[in-house]
């Protein structure tokens, strides 16, 4: 599989919609082009954690890009590039990554007149310009920064479209960038939060070492005054204009090429341009951090249940544009999940990773689930490296810094839409057509609009709906391609398309990219069924949003539960709280109590029993999952 020479640059920006476990044909021999990821942050784990009075300084670590500052200095957050500067940012990037392109379409076309002697020759040719390539397009990302690296990351978890030279060299991005140095750390924290105050003021401890250094930001961990484990996230503050710059450019050059392109990328860089501007806000990612909270925290139909996944909360008020103080999350990010197990004798296969597989499947698509249906406020950004697996398979969602969140209409149109599916995938006879039909109509409904020739297609349309949320496994109709960027791809056949889908998509190929890794059966339109048919049924009726209602103590004790509709205002009792309230919250900690004595007992049987033990368990849950969906 070959993709074009002159739409490389713009065609990669689908991968990064794409999960990054999602398999698909052999990797293509092309050269990857930077074009966005959002990058994950190191797993925080005991041995990368040294106490603030241990911990060697990172001041000795400076960044080119960094201003080093002394403590207590003022330091200056630049603005916005400005066009020429945006052009000759451009301009670098693309001197130094067409040669490697260039490199490429010439050693294609020398091959189609001078085949190579052997297949083995052939193969030996393209590792060498791999080699070559990755080398260079690796140098350009470490040099250029911004909007690059980001990209940089996400193509180094694509295993399935780029030659292990690129995912090789630039899975150094996964594991973060050159951190801030701490002087520089120090004085921004104090600057932001603390009126230039020293960090004794807020904090017992302040590990110079950070748990993570990403694109945007680096975090740190540290303790409160008052013995409270926290992060600390801030911000580089020299990002923002060149992240931005980068968008710009991509945005300008999408729209310029528009009529030449086979995908609306304009909408996507729109799309994503917007995410930034929200991620290089934490005062928004505050904000959008209790939203979630509260979304996960009640069923589809608004009543308080149990979180399927933790997010971590802002502490207090302890925030800024770009400093943000939360709860600090334990675990291991999903990327490094399968390592973990096979350090702790945990084969791939074996009932405890099968169980841990189901585990954060179940955990994901019930938190995704409510986000979408329920609230209409979801997570935007659930790469693996955003999602943090815990003790006993707790699941974790980090990093809310990119959000989405969708009207009624749409919420319902999406429902119809999913629900439209399940049906198609179950047809038979004649009834397929029908489905298909009706499938292809309501993928257009929502604003998906495909090129002329195509337009009529409905193998086309179905494909499209089902490549977002049909089965893992499932073939699409018309012989189109799972694979995006295959030339049987439909995605490459769509001409425009609603800027919900951008982010709506990451998080449905991920539930299904996951499900694939791990080998779990899993039906998305199956899983989300009860919740889109609430949905559908309750389109008429407007509601108040769960993060407007009277909350009492935990979040998840609403006390204008869409059961009652008679409480009054504030003062009149609708602060009451009242029984069913408190019968909830012991019956969830009864349940956890229960979960948490019955994980230790299993923990110290024999080997051979706990394998019988853990496989009954998962025909258990293989069974719950063939039974009717419940109102998650």
């Amino acid at each position: 599989m070959r993709i074009s020479f002159a739409l490389l640059p713009l065609l990669l920006a689908a991968a990064n919609g794409a999960a990054a476990f999602q398999t698909g044909t052999p990797p293509a021999r092309v050269p990857p082009v930077p074009l966005h990821v959002h990058a994950p942050l190191k797993a925080a784990t005991g041995a990368d954690i040294a106490s603030a009075s241990d911990s060697p300084t990172a001041a000795t670590r400076s960044s080119s890009t960094e201003q080093t500052a002394s403590s207590g200095d003022i330091v200056e957050f630049p603005p916005p590039l400005t066009g020429i500067e945006r052009t000759k940012r451009a301009i670098e990037f693309y001197k130094r990554v067409l040669p490697v392109l260039a490199a490429y379409k010439a050693k294609e076309i020398e091959l189609k007149f001078n085949p190579a002697k052997s297949q083995d020759e052939e193969d030996q040719i393209w590792t060498d310009i791999d080699e070559w390539g990755s080398d260079r397009i690796a140098e350009t990302i470490q040099d250029m920064k911004g909007f690059y690296v980001k990209t940089g990351q996400v193509i180094s978890t694509r295993v399935d479209l780029f030659p292990p030279a690129y995912t090789e060299k630039l899975q150094a991005l996964q594991d973060g960038i050159e951190p801030m140095p701490f002087s520089l750390v120090e004085s921004v924290v104090r600057q932001e939060l603390l009126d230039g105050a020293p960090l004794s003021d807020l904090f017992l401890t302040f590990d110079k070492e950070p748990l993570g250094a990403a694109s945007i930001a680096q975090v740190h961990k540290a303790t409160l005054l008052d013995g409270r484990v926290v992060a600390v996230k801030l911000q580089r503050p020299n990002v923002e204009p060149k992240l931005l710059g980068d968008v710009a450019n991509l945005k300008r050059i999408s729209k310029a090429l528009a009529k030449s392109l086979p995908v609306d990328y304009y909408t996507v860089f729109s799309e994503l341009g917007d995410a930034l501007i929200n991620e290089l806000d934490f005062l928004a990612e505050a904000q959008a951090m209790r939203k979630i909270d509260y979304a996960i925290s009640h069923c589809t139909d608004g009543s308080p249940a149990e979180r399927p996944v933790t997010v971590p909360l802002p502490v207090g008020e302890l925030v800024s544009k770009r400093v943000l103080v939360m709860d600090f999350v334990e675990g291991v990010p999903l990327n490094r999940l399968q390592q973990t197990l096979e350090e702790k004798g945990i084969e791939p296969g074996s009932p405890e990773s099968k169980l841990a597989g189901r585990r954060i499947l179940s955990s994901l698509s019930s938190a995704f689930g409510r986000m979408i249906f329920g609230a209409g406020f979801i997570h935007g950004d659930p790469h693996p490296g955003n999602i943090f697996i815990g003790e006993g398979g707790k699941v974790s969602l980090i990093d809310c810094g990119q959000f989405k969140a969708l009207p009624r209409t749409q919420r319902v149109q999406l429902a119809e839409l999913i629900l439209a599916v399940d049906a198609f995938q179950k047809s038979e006879g004649d009834e397929y057509d029908k489905a298909k039909a009706k499938l292809a109509g309501l993928i257009r409904a929502f604003g998906v609009r495909f090129m002329e020739e195509s337009e009529e297609d409905d193998d086309l349309a179905a494909a499209v709906a089902l490549f977002l949320f049909g089965d893992a496994d499932r073939e699409l109709p018309g012989g189109y391609s799972t694979n995006e960027l295959d030339e049987k791809s439909p995605v490459k056949l769509i001409a425009s398309f609603p800027q919900e889908f951008v982010l709506l998509g990451r998080a449905t190929v991920l539930l299904k990219g996951i499900a694939k890794r791990l080998d779990v059966p899993f039906s998305l339109a199956e899983k989300w069924g009860a919740g889109c048919r609430l949905t559908v049924s309750a389109a008429s009726a407007p509601q108040l949003p769960l993060w407007g209602k009277d909350v009492v103590g935990d979040a998840t004790l609403d006390s204008t539960a869409s059961s009652s509709s008679t409480s009054g205002p504030r003062g009149n009792g609708a602060d009451r709280i009242k029984f069913r309230q408190v019968a909830s919250m012991m019956k969830r900690y009864g349940k956890q109590k229960t979960r948490r004595f019955i994980e230790r007992v299993v923990r110290k049987l024999p080997p051979g029993l706990r394998s019988k033990v853990l496989e009954a368990e998962v025909r258990r849950l293989e069974r719950r999952e063939n039974a009717p969906a419940s109102k998650d």
